[in-house]
């Protein structure tokens, strides 16, 4: 059993206190004391552990009851029952604004005395349970990583976590009251995003991204997440999360993540980087191979920049486009009269090239008959004009590049053996996109960069469907055709978030085949590089359940 409630009754007149005391104490109750006057009432609930105190409302002296029992609340947790016979509306009124626990109205019985008491204790014990419960999930959302904000039907704050007040640079007790709209530091697209939200006339409902800075100098990247109140769906509840680190993260990942203009952090691309920093410093031919739009101008250029020719020329030929009769004029240059059309002396591609580097891509479409004045070239070190018969000595390192498999051009005699072992001294293979997905999320945020720049497009970031759709994708035109996509899909995108339904047909109604173990790797590591890691978040993403993305990690060891 519990000990008895202890009780200070306070009352200035003598004989009715000792009629309370002794109802009291024949209820079971402890009287600690009664006072007579509010100064000493407060000075007793100070020094007194008490569970309850019976004020008069009119006692003599300066302090009237209603004075004593509000000070006493402002200073101790206590339920105060007041003891009144009458009183003025006025005294009344002030004696409600106390909140009693109760009131005894004299003349009383002990049964009235019981059940005023009884139900102050309980009120007050139901009271102090909702103060600690609400104390507890105070502290808990104070101690979460992300911040939490109340928003009434009106628009204003009525709760804000320690976390949310620090990125907004505020107190949580001077915010309470304003305006949720005045309070965050942002744009008016952001605010604007935020209300449709609100008012359910955005179907957009992703977190929304904005940037804090508050007046201490910091500066904080957070996604606002806008949800309804479970009690009333005219509140709303605003949660903050900080992702200053992971965006700094992923700049850092951004700066680190580009070799000259080539973009991408898988192990096939990490390996390509190495082998260009490789050849780049040996002063011989090169075979890049990859298939279309895997960026293979873009190694022969990288290659160049990290040469010690890297201030010469870089001289880039489209073999593929060079007509037949022609390609040895473009090629080695002719006397003026050398053929029908030749009215002046031209250099070729070689002597432009001149103590620089000359890149020939696709050089599998390059003709036999020129070929072999090629591998001439390359032998000597001099070209020799047609029209001419003195060779000009030349500097020139030559990048070639192509997505044919030479092997099977020489099988086909279309393509000289003897060139083919010259070219193809160095290579560097560049892997198609298909077999770097993991790339996929860095590449989107590149390319959106570059056409939001170049086209002022609002777009800034792509919807987990249409990341779906891309990751699915077996892309065969590879990068370039990523890049052009995304061009294509930021022409029909509205708003600052690109749509499943915005992409070219082609990767939004395309079936994803089966993949490789390899290429599901990748799609799996693509995901987990969109979620920073996200374990949850990927699997959604992918569209399988948590427990397989489990097995696969194991299954692939990917940490």
């Amino acid at each position: 059993m519990p000990p008895p409630a202890r009780i200070l009754i306070v009352e200035d007149e003598f004989a009715v206190a000792m009629e309370l005391e002794d109802h009291l104490e024949a209820l079971g109750y402890t009287v600690v004391d009664h006072v007579m006057t509010g100064a000493a009432a407060i000075e007793r609930a100070a020094a007194t552990e008490l569970n309850l105190v019976l004020m008069d409302v009119h006692l003599d002296g300066p302090m009237d009851g209603v004075e004593a029992a509000q000070t006493i609340r402002d200073n101790h947790p206590l339920p105060v029952v007041f003891v009144t016979a009458y009183s003025d509306d006025e005294t009344l009124q002030r004696a409600t604004d106390t909140t009693p626990f109760g009131y005894v109205v004299k003349p009383f019985n002990e049964r009235e005395i019981y059940a005023a008491v009884e139900v102050a204790l309980q009120t007050h014990a139901l009271q102090r349970r909702v103060e600690r419960a609400h104390d507890d999930l105070r502290q808990l959302l104070n101690g979460l990583r992300q911040g939490t904000a109340l928003i009434d039907a009106i628009g204003h704050l009525r709760f804000l976590s320690d976390p949310a007040a620090r990125l907004l640079g505020v107190s949580s007790e001077a915010a309470i009251g304003t305006s949720w709209a005045d309070l965050l530091p942002v744009d008016d697209d952001t605010l604007e995003a935020l209300r449709g939200r609100m008012d359910n006339t955005s179907k957009d409902k992703d977190p929304v991204s904005a940037t804090f800075s508050p007046n201490d100098g910091t500066s904080y990247h957070v996604e606002i997440e806008v949800r309804p109140d479970p009690r009333d769906d005219s509140r709303h509840i605003l949660v903050f999360y900080d992702v200053t680190e992971v965006h700094e993260l992923r700049r850092m990942l951004d700066d680190q993540s580009q070799f000259h203009d080539l973009v991408g952090t898988s192990a096939p691309m990490q390996d390509a980087y190495e082998q260009i920093q490789s050849v780049a410093e040996v002063n011989t031919t090169v075979l890049v191979q990859g298939e279309t739009g895997t960026g293979k101008e873009l190694a022969a250029r990288a290659i160049h920049d990290e040469s010690p020719r890297a201030d010469a020329p870089f001289v880039t030929v489209n073999c593929a486009a060079l007509n037949p009769d022609l390609a040895g004029s473009r090629l080695f240059g002719h006397r003026k009269g050398a053929f029908t059309g030749a009215t002046e002396n031209r250099e070729g591609y070689f002597e432009a090239a001149d103590g620089g580097t000359l890149f020939l891509d696709e050089i599998g479409d390059v003709p036999l008959d020129v070929q072999r004045q090629l591998l001439r070239v390359l032998e000597e070190e001099a070209v020799t004009r047609l029209g001419e018969t003195e060779a000009r000595p030349v500097d020139v390192r030559i990048v070639a590049a192509t997505h044919r498999t030479l092997d099977d051009e020489v099988e086909a005699d279309r393509f000289r053996q003897d060139l083919l072992y010259r070219i193809r001294i160095a290579r560097v293979p560049l892997p198609p996109l298909r077999e770097r997905r993991s790339d996929l999320p860095l590449l989107v945020r590149t390319f959106l960069r570059e056409i939001r720049a170049r086209t002022g497009a609002e777009v800034d970031r792509v919807g987990d469907e249409a990341l779906r759709r891309l990751l699915n994708y077996d892309w065969p035109g590879n990068v370039r055709e990523l890049q052009n996509a995304l061009e294509a899909a930021l022409i029909r995108a509205s708003g600052d978030v690109l749509r499943a339904g915005d992409l070219p047909p082609e990767i939004r109604d395309a079936s994803p085949s089966a993949p490789s173990a390899p290429e599901e790797a990748e799609r799996i590591r693509a995901a987990l590089e969109q979620t920073a890691g996200n374990r949850t978040e990927a699997a959604e993403l992918l569209g399988i359940s948590r427990a397989t993305l489990y097995r696969r990690l194991d299954e692939y060891d990917i940490g």
